[in-house]
């Protein structure tokens, strides 16, 4: 009986284990966007990230153009020890830098999917990533 019950709180702490590790991996994304270090939040996606580029360019055009107040929080997250799909709700205020007035605010929900890679979770999509150009509605 005291095997199946170290058994059973052994996988309770596994399964709280990766939710954290991917709310961890968001916040360190939400909190490099704040800081516009954009080679902190790129360096969490996977090598094999589609259109990588193209994320950097929006991110360096939003991050130039406006201080960025971002925040994320975990609406669903599915999959195995190995794969995960997240829906997320992500936040941005954005502080126009010439005139310092808040010029922009944006909210959507994101289908973010991560990939568990030498022991470490890297983001493999974001949809749509369109929410993160300089000049998204």
């Amino acid at each position: 009986m005291a095997v199946i019950a170290r058994r059973t709180l052994l996988a309770l702490l596994f399964t709280t284990s990766t939710e954290d590790d991917i709310r961890n991996v968001l916040a360190s994304m939400a909190t490099d966007l704040s800081a516009g270090n954009i080679s902190g939040f790129l360096n969490l996606l996977a090598k094999d990230f589609p259109a990588p580029d193209e994320l950097r360019q929006q991110l360096v055009g939003l991050t130039t153009t406006y201080d960025v107040n971002s925040s994320v929080q975990v609406q669903t997250a599915t999959g195995t020890e190995e794969k995960q799909s997240a829906k997320v709700d992500w936040y941005l205020a954005l502080r126009s830098r010439t005139d310092n007035a808040v010029a922009q605010q944006r909210r959507e929900v994101l289908t973010i999917e991560f990939i568990k890679r030498n022991k470490r979770w890297r983001v493999t999509s974001i949809s749509p990533i369109s929410f993160f150009a300089q000049n998204a509605i």
